[in-house]
Order: structure tokens, then sequence, then C-alpha cells
């Protein structure tokens, strides 16, 4: 069957009808979590147990066979060997193509395919063969397979939590480092899932396809991928092109090393290649790359829930004189920031408000309002340097002291959320507090404001968005490297003259 005339990504995520081949009544089985996932999370479009020495699991009738179900099926969920998977596959599947052909896709949970060796490897592709000449589309082997939170559709076996809806897309061939991505952002509410996919060794659907996918899709915001290998480098380098033209594509790739590569190539028979082809080709195709699961998780995080950041022009307001040095040494070591200049009338509204003893200034954008300030200096400060023209972003800083009720965070939403949309500046935050002030925190995350433990990860993930800024405001020339903040500050003027010009 031609390419062109197979099911796409869409239709597999838009299954109407999932069967469950390998269902089990046993909670701490897959073939009974899956279900589980699917009836919590609202999938309405038939959920078929199949299993032939079982009756029913979850109140829902369990069937014998594929061939025994009435309803249209469109994705089938393999939760059984690997030979099972083929058998079936042979036999059953073929069969209901002929008499029904509603089925579009397969998602192999189960391993000993391609990661065990020769032997797995010609498995797969006999079984991608068998898959292809049927008209059906493979996700795996070895996965988790396909969340879309918009129909409730959840074949992943590792997570009870239903992933909360907003606009990351999540691609992996690490079905456990995507279910730990998708538990973090359920759990602390740092962002939204909107699709998610885990290919494992990606017998059929590959990264290239899914990003393709993925960047026409308005529910999608950001891309956040964990890419070990690809088959086909410029298909996935063109498809991270043309996504990275549209919306912000973060890639985490592992393997840096000789032993990472061996390590990679036992988890799901991925080669990994020359690292530093693999880093030039994400720079020169505008994506953004990660290097630790740390700044893959608080890049996706800013850049799904801020404004862009328009400039390298960063403001420091702090309540905490140290961690706001840190912060200060971190943004002059970054790639693509560096310090704001407040404007004189911004520096002296500042001191009216503000204790005598407030450092305003002392560097350049650097605001230390210390430990003599209400709740409603927060908004007043705040709102002062949001609207100094030559601030483009924030960090806030605070360890809330005991004589501050929970307000101040309310008052820094206030005024980050008074902001004119089309004009907002992303603002983010550390409250080294951390989990002692968790309701503060929650009202800060709430309101739109990333909240970040450490200065340090702070400046780092905002860093993120700035690069991203860079690469996709140079017209098409891609930067190579070397020292950003020179070229995203020419662009920065450039924007400011052309919007002086207009207006």
């Amino acid at each position: 069957m031609k390419d062109a005339d197979l099911p796409t990504l869409h239709d597999l995520f838009y299954s109407r009808g999932v069967a469950v081949v390998g269902a089990s009544s046993n909670p701490a089985k897959p073939g009974y979590k899956i279900i589980e996932n699917m009836v919590t999370q609202g999938y309405n479009y038939g959920i078929f147990p199949v299993n032939p020495r079982l009756e029913s699991v979850l109140g829902l009738r369990c069937y014998r066979s594929v061939l025994d179900i009435d309803d249209n099926v469109d994705l089938v969920v393999f939760v059984v060997p690997a030979p099972e998977v083929l058998r079936i596959v042979e036999e059953e599947l073929s069969a209901r193509k002929r008499t029904r052909g509603d089925v579009k896709g397969v998602v192999v949970i189960g391993g000993g395919f391609k990661e065990m060796g020769e032997e797995g490897a010609a498995k797969e592709l006999h079984l991608k063969g068998e898959l292809r000449s049927l008209g059906i589309r493979l996700i795996g082997p070895n996965c988790q397979g396909l969340i879309n939170t918009e129909t409730g559709l959840n074949t992943t076996f590792d997570m009870n939590i239903k992933p909360r809806r907003g606009g990351v897309s999540v691609i992996t061939q690490s079905g456990a480092l995507g279910n730990g991505i998708l538990r973090m952002a359920a759990t602390r509410g740092h962002f939204g899932i909107d699709k998610f996919i885990s290919f494992g060794n990606m017998g059929d659907v590959d990264a290239a396809e899914a990003i393709d996918y993925l960047s026409g899709l308005q529910t999608t915001r950001v891309i956040a991928a964990y890419i070990e290998d690809v088959p086909d480098g410029r298909a996935f380098y063109e498809s991270m092109r043309r996504a990275a033209g549209r919306k912000p594509v973060v890639i985490l790739k592992p393997g840096r090393t000789r032993l990472g590569a061996q390590a990679a190539l036992s988890h799901t028979g991925a080669l990994a290649g020359e690292d530093l082809i693999w880093d030039a080709a994400i720079r020169q195709a505008g994506a953004l790359r990660a290097y630790t699961l740390k700044e893959f998780y608080d890049a996706v995080r800013v850049l799904e829930k801020l404004p862009p950041l328009r400039g390298p022009n960063i403001a420091v307001l702090t309540v905490v004189g140290g961690p706001g040095t840190l912060c200060v040494d971190r943004i002059h070591s970054s790639r693509c920031l560096r310090m704001a200049r407040l404007s004189d009338v911004s520096k002296e509204r500042l001191r009216r408000i503000l204790a005598p003893v407030a450092n305003v200034g002392r560097p350049e954008g650097y605001v230390d309002m210390t430990g003599s300030v209400t709740e409603e200096l927060h908004y007043e400060a705040l709102k002062i340097v949001l609207e100094d023209g030559g601030v483009d972003g924030v960090i806030f800083l605070e360890e809330p002291p005991t004589y501050l009720s929970e307000r101040w965070a309310s008052e820094v939403v206030r005024a980050y959320s008074e902001q004119d949309p089309a004009r907002a500046k992303p603002v983010v935050a550390t409250v080294v507090a951390g989990d002692a002030v968790y309701d503060h925190i929650r009202i800060l995350e709430e309101g739109g404001i990333p909240v970040f433990e450490h200065p340090e990860a702070a400046v780092d993930a905002i860093d993120k968005a700035a690069e991203y800024h860079l690469r996709t405001s140079c017209g098409g020339k891609r930067a190579a490297g070397g020292d950003l903040r020179h070229q995203i500050h020419a662009i920065s003027r450039r924007s400011a003259r052309a919007s002086r010009a207009g207006g």
C-alpha cells in the first residue's frame, strides 16, 4: 500500500473504538491500567477488552477475539508477548480488515523486538510489513502509545493521574521518561498536555512524522521531544525546521558519550549518532536543545506558559539579596540575556515607594526591595518594572517573610495579568522557601507565572525563551552558536524601531 493511502496520526489520535488485547482483571497489570485510564479519563468511543479467559473488566464485556467485536475498532492495543502479537495480526487482524476494514492502527506495548538484537529486529520488520500490507499503522513496539486529552484516549499503563489539558505535546522514545514528565506536569500544575506519543522502537511511525503532525495543530503550542535516534536524519531535520518556524520545538537528545550511546542501543535498539552533528542540526533547524532533563522540563514549561520574550533585557526584582546576586551572575554568563537598563523615571518611581535602604539600579536592571516590603508593594514595584520600555522580561525572587500573607503572591499575579496581552512581558519567579509556602507557589503557578526553586534554573529557562526568539527572528538564517546576546539585541532594536514607525 502506498504511504499516501495509509491512515494518518490524526486517524490514530482520534480513534473511535479501542480494543485492548491482553486485558486483565488484575489492577497491577498493564492490561487493566490501560482500560482504567480510558474509563476514568472519559473516553466515550468504545473500549473493548480482549481476553478469552475473562467475562468482563471494569464492568466492560470481555471478548475472546478482536473478530468478535461488533462495534467499530480503529485502534488495537497489544499487551501480549511478541509471538502472540504476530499471530493475532496474521490471523485475526487480517480477517477483520477483509470483513470490516475498520482497524487503522495498532499500539504494541511490549518488547521482544529490535531492542533484543538481530532476531528481534527481524520480527519487527516482519510485523511492520504485515501491518503495512493491511493498511494499518504501527506505534511501537516497546512503548506506551498515545494520549489525546481532548478525547480521553490513553493507552499508557504507568500513570493513574489524569493529564490536564494544555498546550504541550510530548514525543518520546522512552515511555518511563514520558510518564515522568506527565506526572510532574499533572501533580505540580506546571503545564498542560495536548498530545502524547511514546513510540519506543519507531517500527513505523517516527519522530519526523509526529513533529510534522503536531506542528499543524493549533492546540499544540510547544513540542517537547525526547529522541534517542531517528531512521531518516534528513526527514527529521526538515520536520524540525518546518515546525520551529511555527512554534517552539525542544529536543532532549541523550547519547552524548560513547557509554550513553551504548545505553540507548540496549534500551530501544537506537544507535545514537555523532553528537556534534546532532547539535548542529538542531540549532540549524531553529529548534532548541536541552542537555539535561531539568533543562528540558523547565524550558517547556516557560515556553508553554509565558508570552514571547521579545528581547534580551531582563530586570531582577528581589526581596532577598543573596539569591538576587546569584541571579545576576547567571544572567551575566548566559548566552542570550543581559541586565536591563531601567529609565531614570522608573528608578525615581521605585525610590518613592520603596524603603530608603532599597537598592535600585546597582547594578543596572537590579532592584532589591529588601525585607521592608508589604503585599501592596509587590504589585506596585512589579507594575513599574513591567511598564519600563527597556525591560523585556522580569525574574522575581522571594522568600516570604513570616509577617507577609500569601496575598503577596496574588499581588504579583495581579501586576502580571494587567499587562496588555499584545505587549505582555514574561515573568518567572524564584521562591527559595520551597514547599514550606506551597500555597503561595500555587497562586503564582495558577496565575501563569512559572516558579523555580533556584535562581539559576529560572535564568536558564528564560534564556531558552530568548534563544527561541533569536532562532525565529533571523529571517530564515539560523545562528550557528557563540555568544547570541549581540544578535538578539540587534533583533530587538529592529523590532522596537518597526513598532515606533508603525505607531
